[in-house]
C-alpha cells in the first residue's frame, strides 16, 4: 500500500533536453504571450494532440532528423 504523503510529493522530472531552435522558439513565444515555459509548452502539446486527433491519425510519421545523436 502506498502511502498518502508519499504519493503526493511525487512530481513530473522537467528536464527535457530540447535544439537550441526549440529554445529559441519558446523563448519567442512567451515575449508574445507573457507567458511562462511551462504554459508555453503545455498549450503547444495540447494544439499539436488536437491537430492529430482532428486528422484522424492514430500516428504521426516519426522524422528521422529529429531523433540524431549529438556528438
Amino acid at each position: 500500500m502506498i502511502n498518502n504523503r508519499k504519493a503526493s510529493n511525487l512530481k513530473t522530472s522537467r528536464g527535457y533536453r530540447l535544439k537550441n531552435s526549440t529554445h529559441s522558439l519558446i523563448e519567442r513565444i512567451q515575449l508574445i504571450t507573457h507567458g511562462s515555459k511551462d504554459i508555453v509548452i503545455s498549450r503547444a502539446v495540447k494544439l499539436y494532440y488536437n491537430e492529430i486527433n482532428n486528422m484522424g491519425k492514430a500516428s504521426v510519421p516519426e522524422s528521422k532528423t529529429l531523433h540524431k545523436k549529438h556528438k
